[in-house]
């Protein structure tokens, strides 16, 4: 994932919450890390931040960094470790061992084959030990337990034990030497020498000759050959076999999974801060009950006596505790939700089981925080200049009164007598000509007015100042052929927001189609078209994720008005 050179969108130090709320994330995602091995990995000193990047292959992933050295990454809201994390606390993560030749293929783009796993010779895995596949885990050597890659199994370990050793072991995502262990050019550093894994410490007469390895990358390389795994293979079939039966997993009743279902449901309407409608029921399962699933746990309905999610749906409509409504056909969305039914009212779950607003999804979408300003012109300069400003410096106009009321008592211009007026000195006078006392608010509307007005937009590192009134983002509502309405969004660039980022939040939201044009009411923008009147689900994203004020949102009053 990270052997290619990718881009960094933003890099934001984190505050104070933010970096308890990664130790509480951290200590979830790896129960067995103690509050002081917490406190180890980030000390009161250090400098922590995250990054958002996109990988050579498109995806978006967050890469939390210390001191300027990665520890670990969120990819598809799943917390991985790196190896420079692992070397410290190396029993976190499921591990696999192989041969240090295998080292390099990895370095290479090579995923881990089952062949290449060194293993016990009575059996491929501790009988005590399952795991499903897309559980995290760790590569190390026979050489050194130090980690050198980081990934999730490609099968479950009873899948691995039926395939007789043969297919994907691990799907790798970080390798030692990758761009993430080289941020900000920063060297590598090198693999501390841990000593051999323990088991094998006890395993002396332990194979591992044989290794086997897939290439994902475009150039293949010629692969092993595999004739002594094969044979190694025959000879333990049988024990494979005998590991099948120890390591069958006990599967929820249908009572159970119908429980889980309600839990996560009751849970996700009770305790999810932003959930608002209507919303899509695809849109709702997917983004509040899975998360409200408890730890360790999965939902799948066709587990369940309801077999489908429109039924199981349609029996909390029947409870009175939702109302699902078809927006189009084959679209369904939940248009109500009833939060004084009693089952939410008497529903309740310990502050730690409750689903949380993770650090990664705050940063998901860039944040704009947009300040309006005014530049110093020649006429104010004077009046600035005492404070280390310069022409053309911005000031933000909160700022500016600021100055302006340092200034007058640094220069004890307040009227004795009328203290809501300002006597003039002749910086003031050549701002305000024919005057010779002003009130307050009248002499900093005379200053915005010999200043030149502009707007600060600043979206992760980056700083963006442009002249003029900044403009509102518009929305509007008008009429396509065959009296079909469409949603229309202008001005989202001016302030720092991607289109494409709304788009396709658009899309996931709403099920409705999007197009960008050129906009007609302005040549520096792009204009969003969303299918259907949009306008409200727009309106509550720009406010909700991107955090724009809404004195900065015109066109509410285009919503559909509720019947």
């Amino acid at each position: 994932m990270f052997l290619k050179p990718f881009k960094v969108k933003s890099n934001n130090q984190l505050k104070a919450s933010e970096k308890k709320q990664l130790k509480d994330d951290i200590k979830r995602a790896f129960s067995s890390l103690t509050d002081e091995d917490i406190d180890n990995i980030f000390g009161k000193k250090d400098l922590v931040s995250v990054l958002k990047i996109e990988t050579a292959a498109h995806a978006i992933v967050q890469v939390y960094v210390v001191n300027k050295r990665a520890i670990a990454f969120v990819y598809e809201k799943v917390f991985f470790p790196t190896v420079y994390f692992l070397w410290q606390y190396p029993d976190i993560l499921l591990t696999f061992t192989t041969h240090p030749p295998v080292l390099s293929k990895l370095t290479d783009g090579a995923h881990l084959m089952l062949p290449g796993v060194v293993h016990p010779t009575l059996s491929l895995f501790s009988q005590s030990v399952t795991f499903a596949a897309n559980t995290l885990a760790c590569v190390n050597l026979t050489t050194n337990k130090a980690a050198v890659a980081v990934g999730v199994t490609a099968q479950s370990s009873i899948e691995m034990i039926r395939s007789n050793n043969k297919g994907k072991g691990i799907i790798i995502y970080h390798v030692v030497g990758d761009k993430l262990c080289t941020l900000e050019n920063l060297p590598c550093l090198s693999v501390p020498e841990k000593g051999v894994p323990e088991w094998l410490k006890e395993n002396n007469d332990v194979n591992i000759e044989n290794l086997c390895l897939e290439e994902n990358s475009e150039n293949d390389e010629k692969k092993p050959e595999t004739s002594e795994v094969e044979q190694d293979l025959t000879d333990k079939e049988d024990n494979a076999n005998a590991s099948e039966e120890v390591c069958e997993v006990i599967e929820p009743t249908v009572e159970e999974v119908d429980k889980l279902f309600c839990t996560s449901f009751l849970s996700a309407i009770k305790y999810s801060k932003n959930l608002n409608t209507p919303i899509l029921t695809s849109t709702f399962y997917k983004v509040f009950m899975v998360p409200a699933c408890p730890p360790g746990k999965t939902l799948d309905i066709k587990k369940s006596s309801y077999k489908k999610l429109s039924n199981f749906l349609q029996s909390m409509t029947e409870l009175g505790i939702i109302k699902v409504e078809e927006q189009k056909k084959g679209v369904d969305c939940i248009s109500e939700i009833n939060r004084e039914h009693s089952s939410v009212a008497t529903f309740n779950l310990d502050p730690a089981e409750r689903p949380q607003k993770k650090v990664e999804e705050v940063d998901d979408i860039s944040q704009p925080m947009v300040v309006e300003a005014h530049s110093v012109t020649a006429i104010v300069l004077p009046l600035f200049a005492e404070f280390g400003f310069t022409k053309g410096s911005v000031i933000s106009n909160s700022d500016i009164r600021k100055y302006v009321t340092e200034y007058i008592k640094k220069h004890q211009l307040q009227n004795e007598e009328d203290k809501s007026c300002v006597k003039l000195n002749p910086a003031l006078k050549n701002i305000c000509p024919n005057e010779n006392s002003l009130t307050w608010q009248k002499l900093i509307e005379k200053v915005y007015n010999s200043m030149s007005a502009c707007y600060k937009i600043t979206c992760g590192d980056t700083e963006i100042i442009r002249k003029g009134k900044l403009e509102a983002i518009s929305i509007t509502v008008a009429k396509r052929s065959g009296n079909k309405k469409v949603t229309l969004v202008d001005n989202l660039e001016i302030f720092g927001i991607n289109i494409d980022e709304v788009a396709s939040a658009c899309q996931r939201g709403v099920a409705a189609s999007t197009n960008i044009n050129r906009s007609q009411t302005s040549k520096k923008t792009d204009q969003l078209q969303i299918q259907g009147n949009q306008v409200l689900f727009v309106f509550n994203l720009l406010q909700e994720k991107y955090k724009v004020p809404k004195k900065f949102i015109k066109g509410l009053e285009f919503a559909p008005k509720k019947k």
